[in-house]
């Protein structure tokens, strides 16, 4: 398990590294040309966030400027695309994420307020936006091995994945007419907005182009071939508790929305218990183990949650997703590091080809 530890944050922290830096001076110039601000912007940059927010560039900052109410300053975060061939999926589309921020405002959904959208990047020199900056701690990837779910009590952890799972269901029962996310699906081919989202990973896949490329070939293929059918559900897309802010015990925001998209509930359900078992310690480590898939599941009912369908399926397109992801992190290892890590992923491999 450590080495699991030891593979994302060595690989992340590489990739963080090559994303291209948005300073002050380029935030400052894309606020002033905002229509609400008037001038008079001053922008104090606070640094990153080490490898939270990997896929993207993250920038903390407080900015203090002039608008029709009088003088406003405020604590943000700049989410930006990164600008390397490093930089983890295939394509990175900042409207999107900034569009369901926005449909989910007053939702009951604690998502961070999003503010000014530089789409083609014209200001930054790549795109971005920005938010309101919550204040909390995000769970660690293996978040039962180190971190707040592990440092509190079982009742406050219960507590807390009861937030996750109420969190959850107020994202899956969106009206997502009434959001104006009738048509927020993946870009890439497809009828379904779940073949969609199977054919933009695929994107990635291709782009990555490991050795082992085709091994995921007929994975993909038995995906498309075995669609559920069902009403499309807003989805979270990366539900992986690491993107889950906690202040104390409080769910402060729901964090990273990139690979958001319509789909169906289980997905984000799927993806939890997946990355569960995939960091689950030995059972007689002594360690805190995750809750067990059943008892994972109906916490989520007990939250409100419909019930769910077609788990399986949906556990394989999770064990899919994952292996993209990860294969993009592979990339920028070298064939040494990438030989040793391979192990490490065969519980996702063994998943998706059973």
């Amino acid at each position: 398990m450590a080495d699991v530890q030891s593979m994302l944050s060595s690989v992340i922290g590489t990739g963080k590294a090559v994303v291209h830096k948005v300073g002050g001076e380029e935030i400052r110039r894309f606020i002033e040309n905002q229509r609400d601000v008037a001038g008079g912007v001053e922008v104090t940059v606070i640094g990153d966030v080490g490898e939270v927010g990997a896929s993207s560039g993250i920038v903390l900052f407080d900015a203090s400027y002039e608008s029709g109410l009088g003088r406003v300053t405020r604590e943000l975060v700049l989410r930006h695309a990164p600008a390397t061939e490093r930089r983890l999926f295939f394509e990175y589309d900042m409207a999107r994420q900034f569009q369901v921020q926005r449909a989910l405002q007053g939702s009951g959904v604690p998502v961070p307020e999003p503010v000014w959208l530089d789409p083609d990047g014209r200001w930054l020199g790549v795109p971005g936006y920005t938010m309101s900056r919550a204040r909390g701690i995000l769970p660690h990837t293996a978040c039962f091995l180190r971190g707040p779910l592990v440092e509190v009590s079982p009742a406050d952890r219960e507590e807390m994945l009861g937030q996750v799972m109420k969190a959850l269901v107020a994202i899956h029962t969106t009206d997502i007419s009434a959001s104006g996310l009738e048509n927020f699906v993946m870009n890439a081919h497809g009828s379904a907005p779940l073949e969609r989202c199977i054919n933009w990973y695929w994107q990635t896949w291709e782009w990555v182009r490991l050795p082992h490329f085709a091994r995921l070939v007929p994975v993909r293929r038995w995906l498309l071939d075995n669609l559920p059918s069902g009403e499309p559900e807003l989805i979270h897309g990366d539900a992986n508790l690491h993107n889950y802010m906690f202040d104390g015990n409080r769910l402060v925001a729901v964090l990273d929305w990139e690979v958001s998209t319509l789909g169906r509930a289980e997905v984000d359900l799927a993806m939890q218990c997946v990355v569960n078992q995939l960091f689950a310690p030995e059972p007689d480590s002594g360690l805190l183990m995750p809750p067990s898939e059943e008892e994972w599941l109906a916490t989520y009912h007990a939250a409100g949650g419909r019930p769910l369908r077609d788990f399986e399926y949906f556990k394989k397109l999770a064990a899919y997703m994952l292996l993209v992801a990860l294969g993009a992190l592979q990339r920028n290892m070298t064939d040494a590091e990438r030989e040793e890590h391979e192990p490490l992923l065969q519980p996702c491999w063994q998943r998706v080809e059973t």
